[in-house]
C-alpha cells in the first residue's frame, strides 16, 4: 500500500495496515508534518519517503514498486492556509491530484482511494444527504478543490480502467501517531475537548448552528484500508454521526446535546466509536 500524505489520517492508516501485516510506504513533502513524527512507524516497518504530489517524477518513483493500492490523502486542507497561500493550495490539490491520476494510469495500478470531504455538498445541506447528492456552493479554495479532484480522478479512472473509491470524510477526531499543534490544523472536536479539559470557554460562532459529520480517526482509517469496496468508480460518505457544533460543545462540557442537526449524511459503513464516548474521557 502506498499512502500519499503522512499526516494525521495517513499515519493512522499506516499503523492499521502494518498491524495487519501489510507492506506500507508513506510519502510526504513535510509541509505540515515533521518527519520525526514518523519514527515510530518506521520502527514498525513502514518505508517513509520524501515526495511531493506536484512532481510527476516523485510519484513515478513511488509507483515503480507497483503497490496494490494508492491512497491519496496529500492535500492542503486548511481554509486559513488556502487564503494565505492560494498558489500552494491549487498546485497541491488540483495539479497534484491530476498528476497522481496520470501516474496511476501510466503505472497500471489497479486501485486508487481518494480522501475527499463532506464539504463538497456545500455549507448547509438539509435532510438526508447521500453520495448521489449534488455538489453545493463553496467558500474557499481548499474545499472547492475537492470537487475538481473528484471529477478529475473519476475522468482518469473511467478512461484508463482503474478502480476509484471516493470517500467523503466528515470531521475526523481522535488520537493518531501524527497530530498537529497548529490551531488552523485542529478540528473543532479535538479543539473543544482540549479547551473543556482546561476549563476554558468554548467559542460558538453563530450560536453553534453549523452542522458537521464526524468520524473517529480509527474508523476512518479502517474504511480507507478496506477500500475500494467495489469495481469501477464509487463514492461514499464517511460519517458516524451528524451533529451541530453546539452539540459538540455540550458533549465536551458534559451536558446533554440538543441533537438539532438538520442533516444526516447517509452511508453503509459501520462504526466502532462515537463522539459521546470520546468527549466524555
Amino acid at each position: 500500500m502506498l499512502i500519499l500524505g503522512a499526516g494525521y489520517i495517513g499515519a493512522a492508516l499506516a499503523e492499521l495496515a502494518l498491524g495487519r501485516g501489510h507492506a506500507v510506504t508513506l510519502a510526504d513533502n513535510w509541509y505540515a508534518t515533521d518527519p520525526a513524527q514518523l519514527d515510530g512507524l518506521r520502527e514498525s516497518g513502514a518505508r517513509v519517503e520524501t515526495a511531493d504530489i506536484r512532481s510527476r517524477e516523485d510519484i513515478d518513483r513511488l509507483l515503480a514498486d507497483r503497490p496494490d493500492r494508492v491512497v491519496l490523502l496529500a492535500a492542503q486542507a486548511s481554509r486559513p492556509l488556502s487564503e494565505s497561500d492560494p498558489d500552494y493550495t491549487e498546485q497541491t490539490n488540483l495539479t497534484g491530484a491530476r498528476r497522481v491520476a496520470e501516474a496511476v494510469a501510466g503505472a497500471g495500478c489497479g486501485a486508487l482511494v481518494y480522501a475527499s470531504s463532506l464539504h463538497v455538498y456545500g455549507p448547509a445541506p438539509r435532510g438526508e444527504v447521500g453520495a448521489d447528492a449534488p455538489y453545493g456552493p463553496q467558500g474557499d479554495l481548499a474545499h472547492l478543490s475537492k470537487i475538481y479532484a473528484e471529477l478529475c480522478l473519476r475522468l482518469y479512472a473511467e478512461r484508463y480502467g482503474f478502480a476509484l473509491a471516493i470517500l467523503r470524510l466528515g470531521i475526523v477526531f481522535g488520537p493518531s501517531p501524527v497530530e498537529h499543534a497548529r490551531p488552523e490544523s485542529q478540528t473543532v472536536i479535538d479543539k473543544f475537548r482540549r479547551l473543556a479539559a482546561a476549563g476554558e470557554p468554548l467559542p460558538l460562532d453563530d450560536g453553534g448552528r453549523a452542522t458537521i459529520g464526524a468520524v473517529h480517526v480509527a474508523d476512518a482509517a479502517r474504511i480507507l484500508f478496506e477500500s475500494p469496496w467495489a469495481p469501477g468508480v464509487a463514492a461514499a460518505n464517511v460519517a458516524a454521526e451528524t451533529v451541530t457544533v453546539a452539540d459538540v460543545a455540550a458533549l465536551a462540557g458534559g451536558r446533554t446535546p440538543a441533537r438539532a442537526a438538520s442533516t444526516t449524511y447517509t452511508n453503509a459503513f459501520t462504526y466502532e466509536h462515537d463522539l459521546a464516548g470520546y468527549l466524555a474521557r
